[in-house]
């Protein structure tokens, strides 16, 4: 390894897989943040050396303290800062002479409040580079460092799994938001970075070390507003190259640009440039949390499509009655079936089926009809990937019957057992059509969480599963739009495809 990719992975370890770290202001009133910081420090399973300091305390949690950072008996990787912001200074000088590396301001009252805020961040950012330490912050969250560190340096009492995804979010609360949208996936995380004011370290520096952390597959971001426009956009075209990219910018209206600068005091610039700046450096733009991450689940668990022609196949009429919609609206195209897929579909399903794209089983298929209809789908050139619409309601239904079964004699148990065994042997054909064919299939449906073996498959990342329709299109959209970006980088001329 060269020495220079030495140096840059010793400076982020010391912020995400820190040896020690203090906690500076720790307190022992559980309404206090300092109290929640190192409970949660504590309660993540962090196997390195802890310091809370506070002059006032002796123990706090069953943890030795310190009353001053000058007094902890080794150099500090991490500090982590949740003092008033008439005392950051005075901790700043304390952390640079116990040569401390990193840390992490959590108060707010800085460059958010106003001009004399802002003159104070000035002065801590100044300080802290002429000791030789870094700062993340201030009006921050925090941090979680997973793999291997089990760091959850941060405010809220969220310990999420370890995963490849991700996270900065100028927000605090966003990032609590992030990691909730991505638990109900069954996502796990790689590193959440909450950057508040980013007087410092700015989202352009953590994206690169996300690039080159190797856990980590996907990258969200959630933007106020950027320092250095240019040194954004180039670094972000780098990193989309190697990973994907997604972005929820705020800021959108003249609304959301005042917000933006009184939360952050981030200067938001025009939307309609960040967008189509974002489109050429290979950026996926997304509206929401539940988006992102919605889209961050295909990436982590299916292959690409080859364009945007999608065969759907539903359960019932009017889920694919919408898809159609859905699909048009979203700038997908519902493929027409060819004629010689239509005599195979007439020899399995039944007379009255709808000889359309979206495939209407018509809530009476026999056993393997399902999966034949799917492998030709899939095996079709006509279609890039599959939506497939209403798999669990077999499973909901099996476990009611067996739920209001009165007695062995009147079947409704044993018919109830046959369902869902059916539905689990059409769960693992679904997961094997996809690894055969090599195409995405996306699954919605209102009680998706029924199928059996669901939570296994979602956490080996074998399937992409979502509670609505409307999500499962907008995450298919998502990998096609990843998909045109790669085309993008591997073609100059190409500009990606439409939004």
């Amino acid at each position: 390894m060269k020495r220079t990719e030495t140096r840059e992975r010793d400076f982020w370890n010391a912020l995400f897989h820190p040896r020690s770290v203090a906690i500076v202001g720790a307190s022992r009133d559980p309404q206090k943040w300092g109290f929640h910081l190192l409970l949660n420090v504590l309660k993540g399973g962090y196997a390195g050396r802890i310091y809370p300091v506070n002059p006032r305390e002796k123990e706090i949690l069953g943890v030795s303290v310190y009353p001053s950072v000058p007094r902890i008996p080794e150099p500090v990787d991490l500090a982590i800062l949740v003092v008033p912001p008439a005392d950051i200074l005075t901790v700043i000088r304390d952390c640079g002479r116990n040569r401390t590396r990193f840390g992490i301001v959590i108060t707010a009252g800085f460059g958010e409040v106003g001009p004399k805020g802002k003159t104070l961040q000035e002065e801590m950012v100044s300080l802290a580079r002429s000791l030789g330490m870094r700062l993340m912050g201030p009006n921050c969250q925090g941090i979680v460092s997973t793999g291997g560190a089990a760091l959850y340096a941060h405010m809220p009492p969220q310990f999420p799994p370890s995963g490849p995804v991700g996270v900065i979010s100028q927000s605090g609360n966003l990032a609590t938001s992030f990691i909730t949208a991505g638990e109900a996936m069954g996502l796990g995380f790689s590193r959440i970075i909450s950057s508040g004011n980013e007087a410092d370290l700015e989202t352009t520096d953590f994206l690169e070390s996300l690039a080159a952390d190797p856990q980590t597959k996907v990258i969200l971001s959630y933007l106020e507003g950027l320092k250095d426009g240019r040194k954004f956009f180039a670094r972000a075209k780098q990193v989309s190259r190697e990973k994907p990219l997604l972005i929820v910018k705020a800021g959108q209206t003249e609304a959301g640009v005042r917000a933006a600068f009184s939360h952050t005091g981030a200067l938001s610039g025009s939307d309609d440039l960040f967008d189509a700046l974002l489109a050429q450096i290979g950026g996926i733009r997304a509206e929401t949390i539940e988006e992102m991450v919605d889209v961050a689940a295909a990436l982590i668990s299916q292959p690409l499509p080859k364009g945007r022609r999608v065969g759907v196949v539903t359960l019932g009429g009017g889920w694919g009655v919408l898809a159609a919609d859905y699909c048009a609206k979203a700038g997908l195209t519902v493929e027409e079936l060819p004629r010689k897929m239509v005599k195979a579909l007439d020899a399995i399903l039944p007379p009255w089926w709808n000889r359309l794209n979206p495939v209407d089983m018509v809530a009476g298929y026999r056993k393997g009809d399902l999966i034949t209809t799917l492998e030709l789908l899939l095996k079709s050139d006509r279609f890039d990937g599959v939506l497939m619409l209403g798999l669990g309601w077999r499973t909901a239904r099996g476990n009611i019957l067996i739920a209001d079964a009165r007695n062995p004699k009147d079947g409704m148990a044993s018919a109830g057992e046959d369902w869902i065994q059916e539905e689990k042997n059409i769960f693992a054909g679904v997961q094997e059509m996809g690894r055969k064919y090599g195409k995405p299939i996306l699954l919605a449906s209102d009680v998706i969480r029924h199928i059996p073996g669901l939570e296994e498959s979602i956490r080996a990342r074998r399937v992409a599963a979502y509670p609505s329709l409307s999500r499962a299109v907008r995450a298919y959209l998502g990998l096609v739009h990843r998909s045109e970006r790669i085309k993008g980088f591997e073609d100059p001329r190409s500009r990606g495809g439409k939004r």
